[in-house]
């Protein structure tokens, strides 16, 4: 059969975005929804694979279980690879649901969540979304009130977990796939979903971008030519943020509040936004951007905070620190022991060598209780190896720089009641081996 020009050109631009990757020593793995794009490129990639030495490629079925036909569009896309001489595997997938959880964005996240973990090193996922899903993109991104990151839409391709996707067809229509498919006669799923325009993408696909291009005609080809030049914008910003990154964050991973102030806002919301995305926070709204000047316009000695969804920007000192939230601690004091790794409620594992040499800590006297303790009062007296003097817990930990929200769950090694050493900080000076072998505490995977 000869090739159809809208069949020459998706299968042009499959072997295009493909040949990099020859020589790959991963897997090549198709989101295969069943439904006419994905149908056709599962032809289009078998007969590629066919005619080249080409990695192993599959096929993997995303079920979410939403519809009622679930079960059978699974089955027909088994069949279909059966025929294809492909594998498949079929993932079901659980949905977080909610009353302001949006369906279609739920999905989303399963979706790509089980792509995420297949996905090993250099193995690709391709889909087969096109030039009208990527205007789609762009227009429920400017309805979010997105920016430039937002705004440019769908890469033609990008990191994945350990793996990377790529999208063979973006820049060809819609229309050019169904012809193609006609002229092969490819059997595919009609989801019973795809026609309600009770979501978002729908109501875009059936009432809003057939008027538009209608009234001006290319005009999902003008957005796709918008939402390109908005990744070239994002990739300048975040080469920026990256320089700044390099200037303005410190040695603990905190960004430098002097230097923030000194930035135009632009600027430095473009810098917290870039470190914010790197830690994998949820990105705050404009709003709350708004909201932290306080942060680095507070005086030194002042502790303010914002907290948003999961996440809580806390200022210490000359430090913005992003805090993760942490499980409470379950116990305020556990038994450790110096003979072997112990793993702690913070969730550290300490081990203890033993060494004759340099500062160490004498062994415990027969029948003392070996423990570590959570929270002591910053009243506590306390004379780290080194000093003069004992000095309250609290003037100790501002002298380590020690946030207040981590204060807590340091463990502090303890003999019977005596406090012998804040792991990780320091060892008590009354708790020092003068001769012979003592102890050394090392986290344990240093």
């Amino acid at each position: 059969m000869s090739l159809t020009a809208p069949l020459a050109r998706l299968e042009a631009a499959l072997a295009e975005a493909l040949k990099p990757h020859l020589a790959t020593t991963g897997r090549i793995l198709l989101a295969y929804s069943g439904g006419v794009d994905s149908e056709l490129l599962a032809v289009c990639l078998a007969r590629w694979a066919g005619q080249c030495a080409s990695p192993p490629v599959s096929l993997i079925h995303i079920h979410h279980g939403l519809s009622a036909y679930a079960d059978q569009w699974a089955g027909h896309c088994a069949a279909r690879a059966k025929a294809l001489d492909l594998p498949i595997e079929v993932v079901a997938v659980q949905l977080q649901r909610g009353p302001r959880i949006s369906i279609e964005a739920s999905a989303r996240q399963a979706r790509y969540d089980a792509f995420r973990a297949r996905l090993g090193p250099n193995d690709l996922l391709l889909t087969a979304h096109h030039l009208d899903d990527q205007a789609e993109s762009l227009l429920l991104a400017l309805k979010r009130g997105s920016g430039p990151r937002g705004l440019s839409a769908m890469a033609a391709q990008q990191a994945l977990g350990q793996g990377r996707m790529v999208r063979p067809w973006l820049g060809l229509r819609r229309a050019e796939i169904e012809a193609a498919a006609a002229q092969l006669g490819v059997e595919h799923i009609e989801d019973d979903s795809n026609a309600d325009t009770r979501f978002d993408r729908n109501f875009l696909r059936h009432q809003v971008l057939p008027q538009l291009n209608q009234r001006w005609p290319g005009f999902s080809q003008a957005v796709v030519r918008s939402a390109a030049l908005c990744a070239e914008q994002q990739q300048l910003c975040d080469e920026l943020a990256e320089a700044d990154l390099l200037t303005h964050q410190r040695d603990d991973g905190a960004l430098s509040v002097t230097a923030l102030a000194a930035l135009s806002a632009p600027r430095r919301n473009n810098l917290l936004r870039f470190w914010l995305r790197q830690q994998g926070a949820l990105m705050p709204s404009q709003l709350q951007m708004a909201a932290m000047a306080p942060l680095w316009q507070a005086r030194e000695d002042a502790q303010p905070q914002l907290d948003w969804g999961e996440h809580s920007l806390r200022r210490f000192r000359d430090g913005l620190y992003l805090a993760t939230p942490q499980p409470a601690l379950s116990v305020a004091q556990e038994s450790l022991s110096l003979s072997a790794p112990t793993q702690l409620a913070n969730g550290q594992c300490w081990r203890f060598i033993e060494s004759a040499q340099g500062p160490r800590l004498r062994s415990p006297a027969p029948g003392q209780q070996v423990s570590v303790r959570y929270g002591l009062s910053g009243t506590v007296r306390l004379k780290p190896a080194g000093r003069s003097g004992s000095r309250p817990l609290k003037k100790l930990w501002q002298e380590q720089g020690v946030p207040p929200w981590l204060r807590g769950r340091v463990a502090m090694l303890c003999y019977d009641d005596e406090v012998v050493a804040a792991l990780g900080y320091w060892l008590e000076a009354a708790a020092l081996c003068e001769d012979g072998t003592g102890w050394v505490p090392q986290l344990a995977h240093e």
